[in-house]
């Protein structure tokens, strides 16, 4: 059973070295030396900051002016405030961990035009900022003292859709990141950004133009303590195991042969799944290493974030490692519901989820070669496994929640049935 929220302490760096073994000063890595008076222990926070809204109601369109309606309904639905709040209680999260590395996917950039000029000849790209997710992380992170730099960032998607409002015809442009963000004290070194080539391809009815659906990672060197550790950052595909597989093994094919290497994402698949299972044949799970009860759940809560019971049942975000790292603890932060933030929105104030997937926090020794890992100390306060609230089996299924999650998959699956799709 699930321990109560009064009984479950947050994750800070002391819990998460609650179990780790002590750090010789002096200790060689493999890709470093560990001096005196440094800790070669990296702590790593995956969190995919969520997209803001489903763009799987663009489903319903079945025509032009379906979509420009909808879009519409997307554009009423961003609220900055809103955006702002989640930002700071992912932020706060990474306070109480102290993280060293933070991955994110889904580091939203949403801009708009005003008037729109979709379809014209001499359309433009729109411009105004709307939302920048990564922005507000970043500024809610200085409010708290701390300095992170953006060491690493991908560029998954960037397209625009035409909005019908109030004030006449908009456009809404949605530009998707992988970012990596570290400790600015800490050294970082050959960055690495990219899409992978294996991408969904939709092709647009009624017309020459296909749409590319791609996902991306972003990869950087950190040194800690005098060791270099590969950090990793990534969100695979959602809408089919056949392209999710074929971009864990690009995925693989991207990472150093030798050396720490500490992968962190939305991987869209669970244990038992083949992308999940593909790239824990080649890396380790901290988790499964580590806890022998299963659980960690970490998706979906409901688009809007506002459900007041946790809805996470499946474990699609992982901290996955190999070479000289021995994993010391893991957790999961944004899955209470104390964890949710207050917000005034039209003069209500509502209680949202930070983001409607969990993040997950994993600390690593890199001072020597992995140890065995053991369970760790009763200061983990996870026992949820990847079964549904109710105790029952969690559905296997290929898709995840909103934003380029769920709509991402259906939008997969309505290819070869005539709805209209974006444009590039």
């Amino acid at each position: 059973m699930r321990s109560s929220d009064a009984t479950r302490p947050p994750v800070t760096r002391r819990t998460l070295l609650g179990s780790a073994a002590g750090i010789a000063a002096g200790t060689v890595g493999v890709t470093g030396v560990a001096s005196a008076g440094q800790s070669a222990v990296a702590t790593v926070m995956t969190q995919n900051a969520y997209l803001g809204f489903d763009v799987a109601g663009l489903l319903r369109a079945e025509s032009l002016a379906d979509v420009r309606s909808i879009a519409g309904g997307f554009l009423r639905d961003i609220e900055p405030e809103l955006y702002a709040a989640r930002a700071e209680r992912i932020a706060a999260a990474v306070e109480t961990a102290d993280a060293d590395v933070l991955a994110l996917q889904e580091a939203v950039l949403l801009r708009r035009q005003q008037p729109g000029d979709y379809g014209t000849e001499t359309s433009s790209a729109a411009t105004d900022v709307v939302v920048d997710l990564l922005d507000l992380i970043r500024t809610a992170l200085a409010e708290r003292g701390l300095d992170y730099t953006v060491a690493a960032e991908s560029v998954a998607n960037d397209f625009e859709l035409p909005a019908e409002t109030d004030d006449g015809p908009v456009d809404l442009r949605i530009t998707d990141r992988d970012v990596i963000l570290v400790r600015s004290d800490l050294d970082t070194a050959d960055p690495e950004a990219g899409t992978y080539d294996d991408a969904l391809e939709l092709p647009i009815p009624d017309s020459d133009r296909t749409l590319t659906i791609s996902r991306g990672y972003s990869a950087v060197d950190v040194t800690i303590g005098g060791v270099d550790v590969r950090a990793v950052s990534t969100h695979l595909e959602s809408a089919a195991t056949r392209y999710r597989r074929r971009q864990a093994q690009e995925l693989l094919d991207t990472l150093p042969e030798t050396g720490p290497v500490v992968v962190c994402g939305d991987l869209n698949s669970a244990p038992g799944e083949a992308a999940y299972d593909l790239l824990t044949g080649s890396l380790t799970d901290s988790y499964t290493a580590l806890r022998s009860d299963g659980g960690g759940a970490t998706c979906c809560q409901a688009k809007d974030l506002q459900n007041d019971e946790s809805l996470l049942d499946r474990r699609i975000d992982a901290v996955l490692y190999r070479g000289p790292v021995t994993p010391t603890a893991i957790d999961r932060v944004g899955d209470r519901p104390g964890d949710r933030t207050a917000v005034e929105l039209d003069g209500e104030t509502v209680r949202a989820w930070p983001s409607d997937h969990a993040g997950v926090v994993g600390t690593f020794d890199l001072s020597g070669p992995p140890a065995t890992a053991t369970t760790p100390s009763p200061t983990a306060r996870d026992a949820t496994a990847t079964t549904a609230t109710d105790g029952t089996a969690a559905p296997a299924t290929s898709a995840s929640g909103p934003g380029f999650g769920t709509g991402s998959a259906l939008l997969g699956l309505v290819v070869g049935a005539g709805a209209w799709l974006w444009r590039r």
